[in-house]
């Protein structure tokens, strides 16, 4: 008999005398990943008189997020009589861990967490983990704070007793690194009573994001003076601190440490750090090489990273070669395209540039707009590239033309942008340079 055939016998057959084997029926259907076999539990349980008790209307929340079924928890939750702690924190753990967190629905997350104030009802360790989770996804600093005052009025130590609330802590730090605070995470991590592994990582990782490499290796070299050994995602946040501050050689010893000093083998994401930090160097026949002797299948991440680094570099030869690695694992990706055209562009081959926007149009690949946001008093701007709809794009580009110039008189030289080459050069115009490209061949010859 199939599980999904036990599991409908078992609903179907039995009869039960308390919530009890309900609970255990949706772990079970947790264990498998089985949202379908939860919908039926779901289904015998509204049969029941059970189907009313708080206990098990938060299990069937908790079950439906873990099996990715996020509506359907959603729908239990909002349909309930009556909730409490365990009840917000199993809808705010579906909200900001198991999905919706990657759908960008973290607002929801927050509204959550205002709701379950006014409804009095008292938040706990878990609460303010995830609302600290969506509050770093968002970059809102300002309910981040408000939080953190919660977090000290609740009397939260960052210590492990009997219920561990060290992941608050990191949370917090996590929050503060991610909109850009960096000493205000130093400061939690500082007065934290016990850390643990994350806390670290949450550190080394923080100072790796806002460009301060040097930092990062000195939080690095304090955690292993303090015992804690570094996992893999220690080695990320030490490989890309490496990267962002231009230590080559550092880079190259931590990588080969992973091995040798920490009993890690190197993981898909290790590789795409030295990559980056060797592309950013300028040694990009080694980075190809590592890339050639990977365990593993390189993706459309690491070849992408090896791209950039060629555009940057101007080694147009292997360009052409990744370029094209990359148009086989995600032929409908405009990214290598539009590079591999701004390279030709960039050098003056422009028969090569019509080729490449023939290619586009015949495998009907577009390119998506760049798009870039800023929030200002809670209201949220969106700028799209040739976006005229602004109401103040006037006042706006008077501040960039006085930028321009400024920045100009500094000694600033602006470069071709991406947009520019690949988007604004008009059919007409690329002709007309295939045409002097032609002539000045014929005259060389």
């Amino acid at each position: 008999m199939g599980r999904h055939a036990f599991v409908q016998k078992l609903v179907g057959d039995l009869c039960f005398l308390n919530s009890s084997p309900f609970a255990k029926l949706l772990d079970s259907c947790v264990r498998s990943k089985s949202g379908i076999d939860a919908r039926r539990v779901h289904a015998r349980i509204i049969k029941t008189q059970f189907s009313s008790e708080i206990f098990i209307q938060n299990r069937l929340v908790d079950a439906y997020g873990k099996c990715g079924y996020f509506e359907d928890a959603r729908k239990v939750f909002d349909h309930m009589p009556q909730r409490n702690t365990f009840s917000y924190n199993a809808i705010l753990s579906v909200l900001t861990k198991f999905g919706y967190t990657q759908n960008g629905e973290n607002e929801e997350a927050v509204r959550l967490f205002l709701l379950l104030k006014r409804e009095s009802v008292w938040p706990t360790h878990y609460t303010f983990g995830n609302l600290l989770n969506a509050c770093a996804n968002l970059a809102d600093l300002k309910l981040g704070r408000q939080a953190h005052t919660h977090i000290l009025k609740h009397g939260f130590w960052f210590q492990s007793e009997e219920e561990s609330d060290i992941f608050v802590g990191n949370s917090l730090i996590d929050m503060y690194m991610k909109c850009g605070l960096v000493e205000e995470g130093c400061l939690v991590f500082e007065h934290m009573v016990e850390r643990d592994i994350v806390s670290w990582n949450a550190m080394i990782v923080g100072y790796a994001q806002n460009g301060n490499g040097t930092n990062a290796l000195e939080i690095f070299r304090k955690m292993l003076v303090s015992g804690e050994k570094p996992d893999h995602v220690t080695m990320i946040g030490v490989l890309s601190a490496c990267s962002h501050a231009g230590l080559v050689e550092e880079g190259r010893r931590y990588f080969q440490s992973m091995w040798t000093e920490h009993g890690l083998a190197p993981m898909k994401d290790h590789f795409t750090c030295m990559v980056d930090l060797l592309g950013r160097a300028g040694c990009l026949d080694e980075a190809n090489n590592l890339i050639q002797t990977m365990p593993m299948q390189p993706d459309a991440i690491v070849w992408g990273s090896l791209l950039a680094a060629c555009k940057v570099h101007g080694n147009i030869k292997l360009g052409q070669y990744v370029a094209e690695k990359l148009m086989e694992i995600d032929p409908l990706n405009s990214g290598p395209y539009v590079l591999l055209s701004n390279m030709y562009a960039e050098h003056g081959r422009w028969k090569d540039v019509m080729t490449v926007r023939k290619q586009m149009r015949q495998r009907g690949i577009i390119k998506q707009p760049g798009c870039s946001w800023i929030e200002i008093q809670s209201r949220v701007h969106v700028f799209m590239v040739k976006d005229k709809r602004h109401p103040r794009r006037k006042d706006i580009h008077l501040v960039l033309k006085i930028l321009t110039e400024q920045m100009k008189r500094a000694g600033y030289v602006p470069e071709a942008d991406d947009d520019e080459i690949c988007e604004e050069e008009s059919d007409s115009e690329l002709i007309l340079h295939c045409e002097m490209e032609t002539e000045a061949d014929t005259a060389v010859a």
